[in-house]
């Protein structure tokens, strides 16, 4: 028993070191510094993206910041207008006094009305061409036509209420009336007397002179 006792514990084993990292393949090192590198790129492109929208969004805010007002003041102009075309002096009313009451009464309204549009020409805002110009539905409204020889396309002949735009934006189009091209002229130009009809097609040899009376075949 005591021997038994005495005898020497046997050795713990020691823990094996960890084994070194082994090292990294360059080449996948270089990938994915490739990778890196892409999402760097792209996100400052969409980094660039986003300061060029920001921007021009800016820009247009400062460009078009009088579109509400002059919207609202374009009726005010038009009143203005129908208020000189409707004074007394203007439908030929006699009448001294009143009469020259009602002249300086629409030079006034005149002077305004200049006043007016050269305040809406300082944010940008001018008429659209009417009158002699070629109809373009997407400035023009057309709320009149008629037939005519003097053109060869429709042409808007009277303004009935101007349009106006804010720089290339429409603010609203123009009320106009419109002359069209007249059906048989436009057919004559398209198809000239004398190369279709009962002459026969394009091409066919011309009739021969006519047989003279009793000339029919012998029998």
């Amino acid at each position: 028993m005591v021997a038994a006792r005495d005898a020497p514990e046997a050795p713990v084993p020691e823990p094996e070191p960890p084994e070194p990292p082994a090292e990294d393949d360059p080449e996948s090192l270089r990938r994915e510094l490739a990778q890196r590198g892409d999402q760097l790129l792209r996100l400052a492109a969409d980094f660039d993206n986003f300061r060029r929208r920001k921007a021009q969004e800016l820009a247009d805010r400062s460009r078009y910041a009088a579109e509400d007002a002059a919207l609202a003041l374009l009726p005010v102009l038009d009143n203005l207008r129908r208020a000189v075309e409707h004074t007394p002096a203007a439908d030929g009313a006699p009448g001294g006094g009143s009469e020259g009451a009602a002249q300086q009464l629409q030079e006034g309204l005149r002077m305004v009305i200049t006043q007016f549009e050269q305040a809406l020409a300082s944010v940008g805002v001018e008429a659209v061409e009417t009158v002699g110009a070629a109809f373009d539905p997407s400035i023009h409204e057309a709320i009149a036509g008629e037939e005519s020889d003097a053109v060869s396309r429709d042409t808007v002949v009277a303004e009935i209420q101007p349009g106006y735009r804010l720089h290339d934006r429409l603010l609203r189009p123009a009320l106009v009336r419109v002359a069209h091209p007249r059906a048989q002229a436009v057919a004559g130009r398209a198809a000239p007397p004398g190369e279709t009809g009962e002459q026969g097609q394009p091409g066919d040899a011309p009739p021969g002179p006519a047989a003279p009376p009793g000339s029919g075949a012998a029998g």
